[in-house]
């Protein structure tokens, strides 16, 4: 992390000596696994640079953003990342951007279904909103029909996934090092996408197609590298069943005579050191995808629409999010204003992650105070068709004085039973607190 600090240091310096206009958040963050057993407490520090540059009557913009964070016990959570660094051109139909940004596509609250350009920080969060940057050549041309965007992407991120120590914890350990791509070209394959968005009287419309590296990884069950399994000394056996020992011509009961002498490890030890040899391999597959979203409000409603679909594995397959935000303004008198919303998540293929969207309901609220403080709370859930797998979660934050922001996340999951592939979620309740400092 020295380095990275370093970095920092460096950029505000730069800053300083070419009168840039800069922006500094410090953050002190505390969480709470306090389910598990025993409960779990970590603390991290984590900073955030902004710099801006305008020149040329503004139409030529240098931005960059880093960010880096300290985790008391996740190493891999311990990792700095340039959100952002990027060169703006602003003609009078026309802008240019050149380097690494982060791009959101989408209007629904449970999910970003069609969100796909940049990757997912998920050691930040498990919510899906933190995104490291992608680097890009992204021209933009705008006339009467909307806007037009091009992107061309020469590498693609691999997602970042909680280290031994790291909670919210998966089933078995993520060997990011081993990830494995379709493309021969690994993370240097093109990847391209382009996007129409525009205004038709009160719908907001946006049309787009990826081709490239996915973004989510499958995650496979393989025997680790060095494992002493067969084929696991040059890389990860990514087929566990071969791993099971062949007993030969011997006998069933001389194989069980051995065992009870000591003299062959037992079925259970087998089983144990294959299950102790587990890791989850990313896999990058290369995808198609044609994606839709769009708003339409009509006085304090908001209907909302997402839809996907993608091909991978040479066949297609269908996801769409949809739903309603009604917003009750200054309710009773109060000046707070109240947002309910209501979604339903479909999908006909998930993943290991996203296996809880693919017939479920989401509800939840949102309440703006409209105080100096800027107080506000987001409160939802999101429900399985049949009752089980259940997620909920609580998001609320306010402004202390002129400097100062806390903020409150809890992500409670319910009533998951020991068969559902996202069991090993059941004891990861937990709370996050933020206080945050601006410069």
């Amino acid at each position: 992390m020295r380095r990275h600090a370093g970095a920092l240091l460096l950029l505000l310096q730069f800053g300083n000596s070419w009168a840039l206009d800069w922006d500094l958040a410090l953050e002190l963050e505390g969480r709470s696994f306090y389910e598990l057993q025993p409960a779990q407490h970590s603390g991290s520090v984590a900073a955030t640079v902004e710099l801006f540059q305008r020149w040329n009557r503004r139409r030529e913009i240098l931005v960059a953003e880093l960010f880096l964070r300290e985790d008391a016990d996740d190493g891999s959570r311990s990792h700095g990342d340039v959100r952002e660094l990027y060169y703006h051109h602003i003609a009078r139909e026309a802008e240019l951007r050149i380097g690494a940004r982060r791009v959101f596509w989408g209007v629904t609250e449970s999910r970003h279904l069609v969100d796909i350009i940049n990757q997912t920080d998920l050691v930040e969060d498990i919510d899906g909103e933190a995104k490291l940057g992608q680097p890009m050549f992204n021209p933009t041309f705008i006339n009467d029909w909307g806007s037009f965007d091009f992107f061309f992407m020469p590498y693609a991120r691999a997602r970042t996934f909680p280290g031994a120590n790291g909670l919210p914890q998966l089933p078995f350990p993520v060997a990011v090092a081993e990830a494995q791509y379709e493309s021969s070209r690994q993370q240097t394959h093109l990847d391209g996408a382009l996007r129409w968005r525009s205004s038709i009287g009160s719908a907001d419309i946006g049309i787009s197609f990826f081709h490239g590296t996915a973004r989510e990884p499958l995650l496979l069950p393989c025997l680790r590298r060095g494992s002493g399994f067969e084929g696991t000394e040059d890389g990860p056996n990514c087929d566990p069943e071969s791993a099971i020992p062949d007993p030969g011509p011997l006998p069933e009961q001389v194989i069980a005579l051995l065992q009870a002498l000591g003299l062959a490890p037992t079925n259970d030890e087998i089983e144990q050191q294959i299950l102790d040899a587990i890791v989850l391999v990313p896999r990058y597959e290369l995808i198609d995808q044609l994606a839709l979203d769009a708003q339409y409000i009509i006085g304090a409603l908001a209907l909302k629409l997402e839809a996907r679909l993608r091909r991978q594995f040479g066949h297609w397959n269908l996801a769409t999010v949809s739903g309603f935000e009604y917003t009750y303004g200054d309710v009773a008198g109060s000046g707070i204003d109240v947002g309910l919303l209501a979604e339903y998540l479909y999908e006909e293929r998930g993943t290991l992650l996203g296996s809880r969207f693919d017939d479920d309901w989401f509800a939840g609220m949102r309440l703006g105070f409209n105080d100096i403080a800027g107080t506000q709370i987001l409160a939802g859930g999101i429900l399985e068709a049949d009752g089980r797998n259940r997620l909920f979660s609580v998001e609320a934050s306010r402004r202390l004085g002129n400097n100062w922001r806390l903020a409150l996340e809890a992500r409670i999951f319910s009533a998951i039973p020991e068969d559902d592939p996202l069991a090993f979620f059941a004891d990861q309740d937990h709370l996050r607190l933020e206080l945050t400092r601006y410069f």
